[in-house]
C-alpha cells in the first residue's frame, strides 16, 4: 500500500477506455450498450475518488455486463473555485446532445453541485445517484427530484473513543483538515459528533496553514497528544496532496500516533481508526444505481446517511509506538502484519497435526493390540499345551479304558456263546431268549468299541497322502460289502474315477461307511450311485441312494458323535459312522454335507483337494 497499486491503474484504464469510446462507438456497436455517465469531482490517480470509481465500475459490470460507464473528470482539486464549470457544461452539451443517458452518478461534492446545476441542460430527465458527499443536508436537494445517493459520513466519535481506549493517558487531540469545502464539512461533522463528549481531553483544530507550517506544529506535539487527520488534500498555498501522500508526511513527522477517517491512508503513515473506504462507498452507490436501472422507483430509495466504516490498524505503526495487540478491539483488521507460518500454511499445519495425531493414535492402538496379542498368544500357548496334555491324557485314558473293557467283554462274549452252543434248546424258552439278547448286546458293544477306537485314532498320526486311483478306492470300499449288497439285491453304479490324492485306508473307510449307510436306510431295493466331478481345484464325490431320506433340521446334526435318528431295533448302528466320515474329510482339508428330503433318498457329498 506504499504506492498506487497496479489494480488502480488497470481499473482506471479500463474505465477511461470505455469512456473514450464516445457516442460514435456506441452508435456503431452491434451490441446494445447502456451508457452510464460518471462525474468525478477530481482527477485521475487521486486515491479516494479512484477507489470510489473502482467500486462503482466493478459493481455495475459484475451485475450488468451491458453497462458502459463513461467517466468525466472535473479537476476540482486543482481548480476548487469551480469557475471552469461553465465551459465544461458547454463541452458536455456538445458531447452528449445525441446520446441517451439513462442514469448519472456524481462522485463527491463538486460533481453533485455541477450535476444539480446543469442536469436539465446536459442530461434532462436522467436520475441522479451520488456518493462521497461531505456534510450532507437534505436542503442540498431542495427543489430537485429523481436524486438519491450515499452521504460520506466519517465515524469521528467512534474514532476518538477508539483513540482514548488504546491511549488512555491522552490529554489533547490535534485535528488536521484543510479549508476547502470538503475539509470544512468534515470539521463541522467532527464538531457535531463530539458535542457532549465526556472524556477529559482537549480537541484542538488546526488553523489554515501551509503544509510545512502544519508539519512543524505537528512535530512539536507533547507525548500526551494524538493526531486525527480528517479531509486534507489542498493547503493554503494551493498545493494538492493525495490521501496516501499526506498520510506519509504525517507518519514521518509526527512524534505521536496519527489516526484517520479514510481507509486510503492506512498502511501509508496513520496508525488506524474507524475508516471509510472509497471502494465500498462507491459500490454502495452502484447498488442503488442498479436498482433504478432494473425498474425501481428512485423516490423509494432514500439517501443513505449511515456509517459503513470498519476498524483498521497498521501493524507497522503499532510496532513503532509499542502498542500491544491486546489493547485493540476484538475483530478489528490489522494490515501489514507479518504472516506467520501458521497463517500462511494453516491448512497444511492442521492437516499435519491431524496426520500426526492419527498416526499417534494408530501407533498407540497397534502397541496396545500387539501387547494384547502377545499376552493372548502366551495365554493361548499355555492353553494349547494344557489342551494337548489333556487330549493326550484323554486319549491314553480312552485307550486304556478300551483295552480294560475289551478284555472282560471278550470273556463275557466267549462264555455266552459257549452257553448258547451247549444249552440251546435244553433250557426253557425264556433262557434261550435271554441268552440271545446277551449275545446280541455283546456283539453291539464290540462294534461300538471298535468304531469308537477308530474315531479316537483319527488324527493321532499324520495322514499318508499319495496319488491314488479313484476307481480302485471305490472298488476297495465295495469289496467288503458284497455280502450285504447281494443280500439286499442292491444296485451300485459308478463311473471311472480320476486320480485323487489322499490316504487310501481312510478314503476306503469313508466310502464304506457312506455305502453302509445307504444300504442300511432303505425300505426297498437299494439303488446307489457313486459319482465324482471336478470343480476348480476340488474333487466333489457324491453317494446317492433311494432310501428313507432325512429331514432338513437334522442335516448338520447327523455328523455329530453318537447322533442317531432311529432306534436300534429298527436300524442297528453305533451312531459313530458319520462322525468318522466327517473327521476323515476334515483331515484331508475338505468338507462333507448332505442333500436330502424325507422319503426321497439322500445324497452325501464330500470335497477333496485335487492336489
Amino acid at each position: 500500500m506504499r504506492h498506487l497499486g497496479a489494480a488502480y491503474l488497470v481499473v482506471l484504464f479500463t474505465a477511461l477506455t470505455l469512456a473514450a469510446a464516445g457516442p460514435a462507438h456506441a452508435a456503431g456497436s452491434a451490441e446494445q450498450k447502456t451508457r452510464i455517465l460518471i462525474l468525478n469531482s477530481y482527477h485521475p490517480y487521486y486515491s479516494w475518488s479512484d477507489n470510489e470509481l473502482i467500486g462503482i465500475v466493478e459493481t455495475l459490470r459484475r451485475a450488468r455486463p451491458d453497462i458502459e460507464p463513461t467517466v468525466e473528470y472535473l479537476d476540482c482539486k486543482y481548480f476548487p473555485n469551480m469557475e471552469h464549470f461553465g465551459k465544461i457544461r458547454d463541452l458536455f452539451i456538445q458531447k452528449y446532445r445525441h446520446v441517451t443517458i439513462p442514469l448519472v452518478i456524481a462522485v463527491d461534492n463538486p460533481a453533485l453541485d455541477f450535476a444539480l446545476k446543469y442536469r436539465d441542460a446536459i442530461f434532462p430527465g436522467a436520475p441522479l445517484v451520488f456518493c462521497g458527499i461531505n456534510g450532507f443536508e437534505p436542503a442540498m436537494l431542495k427543489g430537485q427530484s429523481r436524486v438519491t445517493g450515499v452521504a460520506e459520513r466519517l465515524d469521528v466519535r467512534g474514532t476518538v473513543a477508539l483513540m482514548l481506549k488504546v491511549h488512555p493517558a491522552t490529554r489533547q487531540i490535534f485535528v488536521i483538515h484543510d479549508y476547502t469545502s470538503t475539509g470544512l464539512a468534515t470539521r463541522r461533522q467532527a464538531e457535531e459528533d463530539l458535542k457532549g463528549f465526556k472524556e477529559p481531553v482537549a480537541i484542538r483544530y488546526m488553523d489554515n496553514l501551509t503544509t510545512d507550517d502544519m508539519l512543524r506544529q505537528l512535530s512539536s506535539l507533547p507525548a500526551d497528544s494524538l493526531v486525527l487527520a480528517l479531509s486534507y488534500s489542498r493547503d493554503r498555498d494551493g498545493r494538492v496532496f493525495d490521501h496516501t501522500k499526506i498520510a506519509q508526511l504525517l507518519g514521518e513527522r509526527s512524534p505521536v500516533p496519527v489516526y484517520g477517517g479514510h481507509e486510503e491512508r492506512i498502511g501509508h503513515g496513520i496508525i488506524g481508526g474507524c475508516l471509510l473506504g472509497g471502494k465500498q462507498h462507491g459500490a454502495q452507490a452502484a447498488e442503488m444505481a442498479l436498482e433504478i436501472l432494473n425498474g425501481r422507483d428512485i423516490a423509494t430509495l432514500p439517501v443513505y446517511t449511515g456509517q459503513t466504516t470498519r476498524v483498521v490498524f497498521d501493524y507497522t505503526q503499532l510496532t513503532r509506538f509499542h502498542i500491544p495487540l491486546s489493547l485493540l478491539p476484538y475483530g478489528c483488521t490489522i494490515v501489514n502484519k507479518p504472516v506467520s507460518f501458521y497463517e500462511r500454511y494453516t491448512r497444511l499445519v492442521w492437516t499435519t497435526i491431524f496426520v500426526i495425531a492419527s498416526l499417534g493414535m494408530i501407533i498407540t492402538l497397534l502397541a496396545v493390540n500387539i501387547t494384547q496379542s502377545r499376552r493372548a498368544a502366551r495365554e493361548l500357548a499355555v492353553k494349547a499345551q494344557e489342551l494337548e496334555k489333556s487330549n493326550a491324557e484323554l486319549k491314553e485314558f480312552n485307550m486304556l479304558a478300551y483295552h480294560d473293557l475289551q478284555e472282560p467283554l471278550r470273556v463275557i462274549g466267549g462264555f455266552v456263546q459257549l452257553l448258547e452252543k451247549r444249552y440251546a434248546g435244553k433250557l426253557d424258552r425264556d433262557a434261550d431268549e435271554f441268552i440271545g439278547i446277551i449275545v446280541a448286546n455283546v456283539s453291539h458293544l464290540k462294534h461300538l468299541f471298535n468304531d469308537l477306537l477308530t474315531y479316537l485314532n483319527l488324527g493321532r498320526h499324520p495322514i499318508r497322502r499319495a496319488p491314488l486311483d479313484g476307481t480302485e478306492i471305490v472298488t476297495g470300499a465295495l469289496a467288503g460289502l458284497q455280502e450285504q449288497i447281494a443280500r439286499r439285491d442292491a444296485s451300485v453304479t459308478h463311473a471311472p474315477f480320476p486320480q485323487i490324492t489322499g490316504d487310501r485306508a481312510l478314503l476306503v473307510m469313508l466310502l464304506r461307511h457312506l455305502l453302509e449307510n445307504a444300504l442300511k436306510f432303505s425300505r426297498q431295493t437299494p439303488v446307489i450311485a457313486i459319482e465324482c466331478r471336478c470343480v476348480e481345484d476340488r474333487h466333489i464325490i457324491s453317494v446317492q441312494d433311494n432310501g428313507i431320506g432325512i429331514a432338513p433340521e437334522y442335516r448338520e446334526k447327523i455328523f455329530s458323535l453318537f447322533k442317531k435318528l432311529h432306534n436300534r431295533d429298527e436300524y442297528p448302528g453305533t451312531g459313530i459312522g458319520l462322525a468318522v466320515c466327517k473327521r476323515i474329510v476334515e483331515l484331508h482339508g475338505g468338507r462333507i454335507w448332505l442333500e436330502s428330503e424325507p422319503d426321497k433318498g439322500s445324497t452325501f457329498f464330500f470335497s477333496l483337494p485335487a492336489r
